[in-house]
């Protein structure tokens, strides 16, 4: 059955075909509508260029300054997000409690953008299709977000992040095991430094205390590569109904709403009792209490890791709504060489030589890996 558009569409194409044309207009050819850098002039219907015009450059320069503002706040933000979490685990070593408060955050600052006051975004009514489709996201954000706070409470962030940028190779691997997926000689050739710079990284910290960390830090990244795979291949945003889309805030919201409940029982079992006994015994109060050099309390971190956190997942939302999916990639390639060197100046982590030409060859790895991705 033919919607209103392609009856409408069907009925015009009818009527151009029946209608006389002689034949100097039906050879004569016809500039398009529009093109990129043309535009009509008022006389016999002329085109002129004007790509480089006054006016197209003032937008190309108002849209670059717009990328390279957006991707100096993701990057600020990111590196502020992981730092500010690290420094509550040097102080309150909570890791569950620091997820579910992560996620209530951003349902809540959702829930602030559409209040009556504010009015920047509408949350929609809750619906069958929408809880089907961010139920799934919710559960990968659990189990990714938990797994890296509990990372950074026993390993640096730069090794964390280091750690995390194995994700190329998780995501090659998965591709070409579970469905075939054949990859240039460039691609396989990346992963090579990128493998054996994150073993050197890794080298000092392979104590009996750190292994916790590391596995979690390579749970999270290989559920976060596995939440690609599942909405790209099991579950595509394609299939989705147009009319059941989520902006950028609605799926915020719904997504970090639902991964704040799913958090409650876990955060019960592993946190609730333990933060019963401190409270009683006076530790919370004064760990609260306690400050870093700089003169912050625990309260005041956790407010400003919420916020920052937020940021970040609106900024990304942003900057993937004006960029290529390739400028991305390298933007996003950028932001984990800035966060894991911010965090080596940030606590002032001394790294071995052997660290730090692993860190290289993990850098120039991602790099390979861009430029295979991108040909």
């Amino acid at each position: 059955m033919q919607n209103s558009y392609e009856i409408h569409d069907s009925q015009w194409s009818e009527e151009r075909r029946r209608r006389p044309q002689s034949p100097a207009r039906s050879l004569a050819p016809k500039p398009p509508r529009f093109a990129y850098g043309w535009t009509p002039t008022v006389a016999n219907s002329g085109w002129k260029d004007v790509s480089k015009s006054s006016g197209a450059f003032l937008d190309s320069g108002a849209s670059s300054f717009k990328f390279i503002l957006l991707c100096g706040l993701w990057y600020t933000s990111s590196a502020l997000s992981s730092n500010t979490g690290k420094s509550i685990m040097l102080i309150f070593k909570y890791p569950v409690t620091l997820t579910i408060v992560q996620f209530a955050f951003i349902a809540g600052y959702c829930l602030l953008l559409a209040s009556p006051v504010l009015q920047f975004a509408k949350l929609r009514r809750p619906t069958a299709a929408i809880l089907h489709s961010t139920i799934p996201m919710a559960a990968f954000q659990v189990g990714g977000h938990m797994s890296s706070s509990m990372a950074i409470s026993r390993i640096p962030v730069s090794t964390v992040h280091t750690i995390k940028a194995l994700s190329p190779l998780f995501t090659v691997a998965a591709y070409a095991m579970l469905f075939g997926v054949k990859y240039s000689p460039l691609t396989y050739i990346s992963l090579l430094p990128l493998t054996i710079g994150v073993m050197l990284a890794c080298t000092f910290d392979m104590s009996a205390s750190n292994f916790f960390g590391l596995l979690c830090a390579f749970g999270s990244a290989i559920i976060f590569v596995s939440s690609n795979i599942f909405f790209k291949k099991i579950m595509p945003t394609g299939s989705t109904n147009h009319a059941n889309k989520l902006d950028k805030i609605n799926l915020l919201f719904y997504s970090s709403g639902i991964a704040f409940l799913m958090m409650i029982p876990v955060w019960f079992y592993y946190d609730l009792i333990p933060l019963m006994n401190r409270w009683s015994a006076g530790s919370v109060i004064a760990a609260n209490r306690h400050v870093d050099p700089s003169n912050h309390s625990v309260g005041f971190y956790f407010l400003a890791n919420g916020t920052v956190h937020f940021l970040q997942n609106v900024i990304a939302f942003a900057l993937l709504a004006t960029t290529s999916p390739v400028t991305y990639s390298i933007a996003s390639l950028i932001k984990r060489i800035a966060v894991i060197c911010i965090a080596i100046v940030w606590f002032n982590q001394s790294i071995h030589p052997v660290q730090g030409l692993g860190i290289l060859l993990t850098f120039g790895g991602l790099w390979l890996y861009n430029m295979a991705k991108s040909d």
